[in-house]
């Protein structure tokens, strides 16, 4: 795949897999959707395939962006590249407590973390059917690398987790014959 073409393919495959997600539903708890089988109005509400900014929600909520980064990797016959996946979750600080969910003690954003973790954490494809031209597979599989909380503002709080794997650096492909 071109080093770029991840990108795109891979936010969607996530959110994709994030809105199928029963669990992940009711955890982000969204004032906007109400029913599970509605859960693709998520997206651009409470699931960005951007970096959206917190302070640009005025709404008592919890939100993920989805990020998908290149960076220069040093492997010595740049065979491999190492994209990774970031999501950030965001809670304001008087949604953290998971009151709509019974016996969980968790707060938000550590419990959609720990959904988020069991989903894409060792994954190495996407999709219902293997065979399909849009499922994305990649080489290796996902592994979770950082798992951080902090403040973002007065009133969000953050969990950002990083997975990383390994794709083919397909800028190989692109030589010229002189």
């Amino acid at each position: 795949m071109a080093n770029s073409s991840i990108i795109t393919a891979l936010k969607k495959s996530v959110i994709k897999e994030i809105i199928k997600d029963e669990d992940l539903f009711y955890a982000i708890d969204s004032p906007y959707v109400q029913a599970p089988k509605e859960a693709d109005k998520l997206v651009y509400k409470n699931i960005f395939p951007y970096h959206k900014h917190p302070d640009a929600i005025t709404d008592t909520i919890t939100f993920l962006t989805i990020q998908v980064q290149i960076p220069k990797t040093y492997d010595r016959n740049n065979i491999w590249v190492t994209p990774r996946l970031e999501i950030w979750i965001y809670s304001h600080d008087r949604h953290m407590v998971v009151d709509n969910i019974p016996k969980i003690s968790d707060n938000r954003n550590d419990y959609i973390s720990k959904l988020l973790d069991r989903k894409f954490n060792g994954q190495s494809s996407f999709g219902n059917n293997k065979n399909s031209k849009n499922d994305l597979n990649i080489i290796g599989k996902l592994k979770l690398v950082s798992n951080i909380e902090g403040t973002f503002s007065k009133d969000f709080l953050y969990r950002q987790m990083v997975f990383e794997m390994v794709d083919l650096n397909d800028s190989l492909c692109d030589f010229e014959i002189i």
